[in-house]
């Protein structure tokens, strides 16, 4: 029977069950932009890069935020730190671009800035239960890079000749979806590092 109990020394979070949650969260995170996008055409603010890290990083952050119920409770603050800490480097962006600031834009270097804001905010929230947050800091930076780059990726396929007819769509969805599979094995890999505070920070498992 002691092989079917949630073991002390680590998050009760299934790898699986991270994974579908950060994978579904990145792809949720397409119609969420394009909404968010919307409703910044109606207000005339429809060209604004903040609406993409709001939008994917909300995305992810909802469910993502779910599937860490067991440890931080409540979800909601978790989906803020997803949704503002990505929002903010590209809030910078828009920003610059409206002060004629000499700063490029960079989709690669907003997604990799933001994933070390949201990495360190979602780390405090889970300093009060868990050891070994800086690991989740790490994983977070990385994971958001990768998949940063994938995106990236996908980005620049819209504009080539490989991206043409039904071929090209479904290499384009698929390099869409790679970033958040890549988020979410490389966040998921930290899950073990996180340790429960003593007997007091221990967790059950769900279901």
């Amino acid at each position: 029977m002691t092989g079917t109990q949630p073991s002390p020394d680590r998050v009760p979070i299934a790898m699986r069950g991270w994974l579908r949650a950060t994978s579904l969260g990145w792809l949720l995170g397409v119609p969420c932009i394009l909404v968010l996008a919307l409703v910044g055409e109606a207000i005339e603010i429809g060209g604004a890069q903040v609406l993409v890290g709001l939008g994917m990083g909300s995305a992810v952050g909802l469910l993502q935020g779910r599937a860490m119920r067991p440890v931080i409770g409540d979800a909601w603050p978790w989906v803020v730190a997803s949704g503002v800490g990505l929002a903010l480097p590209f809030l910078v962006a828009d920003i610059a671009a409206l002060r004629e600031w000499e700063l490029r834009y960079s989709l690669q270097w907003c997604v990799t800035i933001g994933g070390v804001i949201v990495g360190a905010w979602q780390a405090l929230l889970l300093r009060a239960r868990v050891h070994g947050t800086a690991w989740w800091l790490a994983a977070s930076a990385l994971g958001w890079t990768l998949a940063g780059a994938a995106a990236r990726a996908a980005d620049a396929l819209t504009g080539s000749a490989s991206a043409r007819g039904i071929a090209g769509a479904l290499l384009f969805l698929a390099i869409v979806a790679a970033g958040g599979v890549v988020l979410g094995l490389v966040t998921g890999a930290a899950l073990p590092r996180l340790v429960p505070r003593g007997a007091g920070g221990r967790v059950a498992a769900e279901g």
